[in-house]
């Protein structure tokens, strides 16, 4: 049997912390004047609205009640990668939204970073960004972003 007090461990991120930045994202998407209801994230995500309710409170709360991993990622993947990332940051990670079935193929997404790469190398030409040259870049980085993780997001789908 193994000792659990052979040595004093401190998780990275503690469990306070993980419940109370969870809870504060499902407020940035669900709630009154948000993007959802509780009710349509509890329909959508398949997780019972007294479920998020009892998730929502402070840990110290007495109705706290902490949400079952699977409820956990029901919601994620009903909100999104953008959902995630407010609160998956605790682990010095991101997420991205993986593609669709009719997502490009992997061949027409690396030409279209190419191109975009292409691009970025004319705007370089003359060693200075200029205004418009900022915007565009600023633009074009979010695409290769997105569109990198979809190729990686592709082969995985595919290696599965």
């Amino acid at each position: 049997m193994p000792d659990n007090t052979s040595a004093t461990f401190v998780p990275l991120v503690s469990r306070e912390q993980a419940w109370n930045k969870f809870a504060a994202a499902i407020r940035l998407y669900a709630g009154r004047g948000r993007r959802y209801s509780f009710k349509q994230l509890a329909n959508g995500a398949g997780v019972k609205d007294r479920v998020i309710e009892c998730a929502l409170h402070d840990p110290s709360n007495v109705d706290f009640r902490p949400m079952p991993f699977e409820a956990q990622m029901s919601i994620a993947r009903f909100l999104g990668a953008e959902f995630t990332n407010e609160w998956f940051h605790l682990a010095g990670q991101g997420a991205f939204d993986l593609p669709d079935e009719d997502a490009p193929t992997p061949g027409e997404l690396a030409a279209d970073i190419a191109t975009e790469g292409a691009e970025v190398v004319r705007m370089a030409a003359d060693g200075v960004f200029c205004g418009e040259d900022r915007k565009r870049l600023r633009a074009i980085g979010s695409e290769k972003i997105e569109r990198g993780q979809m190729l990686v997001g592709l082969t995985e789908r595919r290696a599965a």
